[in-house]
């Protein structure tokens, strides 16, 4: 077990290199999972603190301030430029809505505007005067319909609101779980890892005379290739392991008990494969640390952006998910997205989940008989 042990004792050299990774990788997640996470209270009508002066104080009036305030904080100011300015700058209000004398008379049966102010720039006042035109554009229905002003605001309190439901096809409740964002960044973490740390040893090996001397060996040189592999998968495997116990210590019941864990897991281990084949690949042909790193960073950062791992796969134009079909991360992804977006996976959609699988260790095999040909090419010219 030379080779074996020889590995391992490289690869406890570049732990360091495994705990940076990992360190990232779980900051990452951690990040982005607290900006991109979707869930049901996105879907609530924002609350925006709006000031209303009210100088005609009839039906109308009070119906429009009982409208806005269904959905934003309303607070009712004085006719005071000065305080209303401070009011503004300070963030107090980020709306002023000045109710003239006879509202009715001029704005809902005239054709009067109804002054306001907004912070400059803000999103804000035109979500305020959004609902204000609304109010206005019914009570002005109802004006031209003989209602009264007294008939005005009750048919206008009496309006309901909009309600959204989310319709629930993943089995989530509209909300995309926490732990899909774990296993979606879970490809840069394989690939960085495991090329660094595969390249660093089979660039070891190729040091001095230890490939003569390996040569010379009376160890066969289809033991010492076993013997390698046998190390290299348990460097993934404990990575793969690290990962797996990462997202049940993390999500627990959450993750266990949605019914598609198994998927999980399975999907990452494949994709796992995958990086590996990969890393081995790149090991076999970077000669130097600088060209490692590279390699690294243009094969783990290049296929996560175009893959959707960093940016989110609909936000692709349809020219870079094309060229991403020829990847095994795009595949990787578009299971996870399968997954997260149903909740039984069966008929067709285990078919599509298969055959992503599928596609994923066919790139796998491809790397593994790249790897063979550099590595016969090498013995021909004898590196």
């Amino acid at each position: 077990m030379t080779v074996f042990r020889i590995y391992m004792k490289i690869a406890k050299k570049n732990m360091w290199v495994i705990l940076m990774y990992l360190v990232i990788f779980f900051g990452i997640t951690v990040m982005f999972q607290q900006f991109a996470r979707q869930d049901v209270e996105n879907y609530a009508a924002e609350s925006i603190p709006v000031g209303i002066v009210d100088k005609d104080g009839g039906t109308a009036a009070r119906s429009l301030a009982a409208y806005i305030g269904r959905t934003n904080k309303v607070v009712m100011l004085e006719e005071d430029r000065e305080a209303l300015q401070e009011d503004l700058f300070y963030r107090n209000v980020d709306y002023i809505i000045r109710i003239p004398e006879q509202f009715m008379e001029k704005c809902i049966l005239g054709d009067d505007k109804v002054q306001v102010t907004a912070v400059p720039g803000s999103y804000t006042g035109y979500y305020v005067e959004q609902q204000m035109n609304n109010f206005l554009n019914f009570a002005r229905t109802y004006g031209a319909a003989g209602f009264s002003e007294d008939e005005i605001g009750e048919a206008m309190s009496e309006r309901e609101t909009a309600e959204v439901e989310l319709v629930d096809f993943s089995g989530n409740a509209g909300r995309t779980p926490a732990y899909a964002y774990f296993y979606r960044y879970l490809p840069y973490l394989f690939l960085s890892v495991l090329c660094y740390v595969l390249g660093y040893i089979l660039m070891g090996f190729r040091r001095g005379s230890l490939p003569r001397r390996m040569k010379a060996s009376a160890m066969p040189a289809r033991v010492q290739t076993l013997q390698g592999l046998g190390a290299a998968g348990v460097l993934a495997l404990g990575l793969w392991g690290i990962c797996s116990v990462a997202v049940v210590f993390l999500y627990g019941s959450d993750f266990l008990g949605n019914g598609r864990s198994g998927w999980y897991l399975l999907n990452s281990f494949v994709m796992l494969l995958c990086a590996l084949s990969l890393a081995f690949l790149v090991g076999s042909l970077v000669k130097s640390s600088n060209a490692l790193n590279g390699i690294t960073n243009l094969l783990g950062l290049g296929m996560c952006f175009i893959c959707g791992v960093f940016v989110d796969m609909d936000l692709l134009s349809s020219g870079v998910r094309r060229a991403a079909q020829f990847l095994p991360v795009y595949w990787y992804e578009n299971v996870n997205i399968i997954l997260t977006e149903h909740g039984n996976i069966g008929g067709n959609v285990r078919m599509e989940v298969l055959g992503g699988i599928g596609i994923q260790l066919v790139f796998a095999a491809v790397f593994v008989c790249l790897t063979l040909a550099a590595a016969g090419e090498k013995n021909r010219k004898g590196q």
